[in-house]
């Protein structure tokens, strides 16, 4: 795993963070005041849809509040010894990923509640990403404990749990003490996509902000602004929309050539193809989860423009560059079999939970399409 020092010469910017201004300025204003206020709050939730922004924005506030030479109070000078230590965002995945191979590899399974999962971005801002499907009580631990050591003069720890609206009520409880006052120096961050999900308990010792979706216009001017040109910024854009995030670090033709395989599933499926054209297709995904669950968002994705489509909304469409075969299909499955498929697929993502054989779910699922009269 490479060493945060060693991600990037300069940190992000707030000027280069897309959208929700308000939240941003809102947020430069704290870090501004951090430092000079003894009762100002350090336990925050950023609320918001997935890709909006929310584990950049945390960063960029944990960035402001130990720049060593900021450019004015609350302002991130991208340059410090300080902000050079930060990795940038967009290394997430990979760092995650990592560490979850480390302990795998490295810390014996009866020595995991001791060693729980955490990323540190920098020195001083540690993110608690889920460990499997929510944070877990040994994580809970590690926060209280981290908010208990004193960090070193002149650093502010920024402690970051994404997902906190998916951790049981016994692990958000379990936090109610440290969130209700963190201890000098320490700043307490919870991501949540529902707010209304969190411990009435834990809403009220903390201060809010909502991240609200980036207007189509505003996300594709933002995306030509990076380096793409206008008919692939508007192409990203409506297949994230309102999510910078999910825009910025889409894999375009590696979307695409996962799609072309979920399309022609559909299409083998309404045409009522063969078990063994189908289940070769189907097979392509036994050897990665990822691909897998890749498969199964990017069919969400286009059953729901098959709606838009009957629903007659075509500017609501995301797979806009295969929209003449998404009609096709929009004509060819009845509505009432398209809220059948998407049941399906809710089972066969539940049942992949349970390990179940992925190739033989997947075309299962997909030889009931065929569609009435073909």
């Amino acid at each position: 795993m490479r060493s945060p020092g060693a991600c990037a010469r300069r940190s992000m910017m707030w000027t280069e963070f897309i959208g929700n201004r308000a939240a941003v300025e809102h947020l430069q204003q704290l870090a501004a005041t951090a430092g000079r206020e003894r009762h100002a709050q350090r336990t925050l939730v950023l609320a918001g849809p997935e890709g909006v922004g929310k584990t950049t924005l945390a960063v960029l506030f944990g960035l402001a509040l130990n720049c060593q030479a900021p450019p004015a109070p609350g302002e991130i000078c991208g340059a410090c010894a300080s902000c050079r230590q930060a990795a940038p965002v967009a290394s997430l995945p990979e760092l995650i990923a990592a560490a979850q191979a480390y302990r795998t590899a490295e810390v014996k399974t009866s020595a995991r509640q001791q060693a729980p999962l955490r990323v540190a971005l920098h020195p001083a801002i540690h993110l608690f990403p889920p460990d499997g499907d929510f944070l877990t009580m040994a994580q809970a631990r590690a926060i209280i404990h981290q908010d208990e050591i004193q960090p070193d003069s002149g650093q502010s720890w920024t402690l970051i749990v994404p997902d906190f609206d998916r951790a049981r009520w016994a692990t958000q409880a379990a936090l109610l003490k440290t969130l209700e006052e963190p201890s000098p120096g320490v700043v307490i961050l919870l991501l949540a996509r529902n707010p209304g999900a969190l411990l009435p308990t834990v809403r009220s010792r903390a201060l809010e902000l909502r991240l609200a979706p980036v207007p189509h216009a505003e996300l594709v001017a933002a995306l030509v602004a990076r380096g793409q040109n206008a008919q692939t910024a508007e192409l990203m854009a409506r297949l994230a929309p309102g999510g910078p995030g999910r825009a910025l670090t889409l894999d375009l033709p590696g979307y695409q050539q996962i799609r072309s395989e979920a399309l022609q599933l559909l299409r083998l499926g309404v045409a009522g193809d063969s078990l063994a054209t189908v289940f070769r297709l189907s097979e392509s995904v036994r050897a990665s989860k990822e691909k897998f669950e890749s498969l199964l968002e990017i069919l969400y994705s286009v059953l729901q423009d098959i709606v838009y489509l009957q629903a007659e909304f075509p500017n609501r469409v995301g797979n806009v560059d295969c929209l003449p075969e998404l009609r096709s299909l929009a004509q060819r499955l009845a509505p009432a079999r398209v809220r059948e498929v998407v049941e399906g697929l809710d089972r066969i993502q539940a049942a992949a939970q349970r390990n179940s054989f992925r190739p033989l779910a997947l075309a299962s699922w997909t030889l009931g399409l065929t569609a009435e009269g073909s």
